[in-house]
């Protein structure tokens, strides 16, 4: 049986701002209320790349974005997730380092107008999201963590950033989004190695405790995840959290997933010029959730599913949902 609800922590992290809203919610709300007051409504844009190496890309991930000010002008938000159990003494360091590298690449492709002539270089904040159980006790600035006294540190090069530690967080206020609120609880909660059954038990109480309609979406976000965990093993959790009303919350997050996967397949298809017919795009939506549960989709599978009719789709969409590899979801037995 699988021991951690999250394999991949980066993915996770990634997939979640990358859900209409929550990138733009994330910034609004986490930022400090003077800075957040600065920015439009404009949603951001998400810039290429990533800053973190190698050797801490385990335990580190990170989102640019190109957000508005009011005047039109420009600011760049570096949002790092650290997702190790305790803090790294040298994050600051590290984000000066990384902020060294986004102006770099800024001032290599952007820095001249087309005349020529040298930009102001923009603004460039910095955002720690942290999952971890131990509490943060290193200092959000720079030149606090040296040892340069209070005369000095004026003179010292600093960076501040913006601390969101989910594990002092209260549930409740996570997010006022749902998206961004259960995506927090998740990480919050279900980080831990250990026993899945206690892990997803108390994530649903936690989601539970907000309300049913957070529970739906738990139970949606596991669904549609890349882990190892079983439908029965969620029906067994809802069946002592919510005795009776198991499979009620299974077919309703079931049915919202479904109707995602299918939304997202559609544009993604349409996107590429191949969603030209509704049985295109329920192939496109199908292999798009495929790859999301199992991974990259073999070719073998990709022909199968573009072969298959309206009815073979929709069934395999269905299994999809129960499916615990990729090889169940095609398995011919099931199909009488």
């Amino acid at each position: 049986m699988a021991n951690r609800l999250i394999h991949r922590h980066d993915q996770f992290f990634k997939r979640l701002l990358d859900k209409p809203g929550a990138a733009g919610t994330l910034l609004k709300e986490q930022l400090p209320a003077e800075v957040a007051a600065l920015l439009t409504d404009e949603p951001p844009d998400l810039m290429a790349g990533s800053f973190i190496p190698k050797e801490l890309a385990e335990y580190r991930t990170d989102r640019l974005y190109r957000a508005r000010m009011n005047g039109n002008r420009p600011v760049l938000i570096h949002v790092v997730i650290e997702h190790k159990s305790v803090p790294d003494p040298r994050v600051g360091l590290q984000l000066l380092g990384y902020t060294t590298q986004i102006l770099q690449q800024w001032d290599h492709r952007e820095g001249r107008d087309t005349k020529g002539s040298l930009l102001p270089l923009p603004a460039v904040l910095s955002m720690v999201v942290y999952n971890g159980g131990a509490a943060w006790k290193i200092p959000l600035s720079l030149a606090e963590a040296t040892d340069a006294g209070e005369e000095l540190r004026p003179w010292l090069t600093d960076l501040r950033y913006t601390l969101v530690d989910l594990g002092r967080i209260d549930d409740g206020r996570l997010s006022r989004q749902e998206i961004l609120r259960v995506g927090f609880l998740i990480l919050k909660h279900g980080w831990r190695d250990g026993d899945i059954h206690q892990t997803l038990r108390d994530l649903g109480r936690a989601a539970l405790a907000l309300g049913i309609d957070d529970l739906v979406a738990m139970v949606r976000y596991i669904l549609g995840e890349p882990n190892e965990v079983e439908a029965g093993i969620l029906r067994q959790v809802l069946a002592e959290i919510v005795p009776g009303q198991e499979e009620r919350i299974m077919s309703i997050a079931a049915e919202q997933w479904k109707a995602e996967g299918k939304a997202e397949g559609k544009a993604e298809g349409k996107a590429e010029g191949k969603a030209e017919g509704k049985a295109e795009g329920k192939a496109e939506a199908l292999l798009h959730l495929l790859a999301r549960r199992f991974g990259p989709v073999p070719n073998a599978t990709r022909s199968l599913v573009a072969a298959a009719d309206l009815v073979m789709l929709d069934r395999w969409f269905d299994r999809a949902v129960d499916a615990t590899t990729l090889d169940a979801v095609f398995d011919e037995a099931k199909l009488h």
